[in-house]
């Protein structure tokens, strides 16, 4: 009988598939497709940020004041419902020149103090000064009056005789009432400067407020009991002029508060 076919075991059947089809244009029309969806959110979202920085840009215009942050307790960042447009910007700036003249008038009756010529009459023209205090003032003023107490002590003769070291007039004679200001503003445009990277510090803006003190001494000791309240407002218009948009991005004065840690026991500053 003969034997059944065999197939040879060297071949394989393999199994037939359908041609794959070809992708390249169909590919290129979804690459295509999300170039374009690309595109155009990338210029919808750059509209926004043009018409938004359009809008911040006209908001600063008017307020010349960054957007301070929500940890102040000023009357602008208590209410965050609140909108921020320019009069919220401008209470701001007034609230910070007001506590910095408060601050100024509680420095200069703590330097007489020290200095042991805190007297019924100083007290008489610190009163004006002291009386629209606020609780900003209340926090920040034992942290600045210990630092400027710390450069007094380091540098007695920078911060004492004062007026005799920047007048020309003999003995340092104050000869009238715009002299101190004055003098107390060329000192703040040389430590502020302009072209100085560090211009502006929380250590500088203290050894203000300590030159301040050392006038109002010069002031008392030659008896010009009024010259006081120009000081004071001496030191208001460098807050205005210098400091206000560098103190505004740091919560205010209470910034002050979070720069310096004192010691209950020692006494003692910690810069941080």
């Amino acid at each position: 009988m003969p034997s059944p076919p065999t197939t040879p075991r060297s071949v394989r059947i393999k199994p037939q598939f359908p041609p794959a089809p070809k992708l390249g244009r169909a590919k290129l029309k979804s690459s295509s497709l999300d170039h374009e969806l690309f595109l155009s959110s990338n210029s919808k979202q750059r509209t926004l940020q043009n018409n938004n920085s359009l809008e911040w840009q006209l908001l600063q215009q008017q307020s010349s004041l960054p957007l301070p942050r929500t940890g102040s307790t000023s009357s602008l960042a208590s209410s965050s419902i609140q909108p921020l447009t320019a009069n919220n910007y401008q209470e701001f700036k007034t609230e910070i020149i007001n506590q910095g003249k408060c601050l100024c008038g509680q420095y200069i009756r703590a330097r007489l103090r020290r200095a042991g010529m805190l007297n019924r009459k100083a007290v008489q023209r610190l009163r004006s000064i002291l009386e629209p205090s606020s609780e900003v003032v209340f926090q920040v003023f034992p942290a600045l009056n210990t630092m400027g107490e710390e450069l007094e002590r380091m540098h007695p003769r920078v911060y004492n005789n004062v007026a005799r070291q920047l007048s020309r007039a003999p003995y340092g004679e104050l000869e009238d009432s715009d002299t101190a200001p004055m003098l107390l503003n060329l000192v703040a445009k040389e430590l502020f400067a302009r072209h100085d990277k560090n211009r502006i510090t929380w250590a500088k803006i203290i050894s203000i407020f300590a030159v301040c003190g050392g006038f109002a001494i010069d002031c008392v000791r030659q008896g010009h009991y009024d010259y006081i309240q120009c000081l004071v407002d001496g030191v208001a218009e460098i807050v205005e002029d210098d400091l206000i948009n560098w103190l505004a991005e740091r919560d205010g004065w209470l910034g002050l508060q979070h720069h310096v840690r004192l010691r209950p026991k020692l006494h003692k500053p910690i810069e941080i």
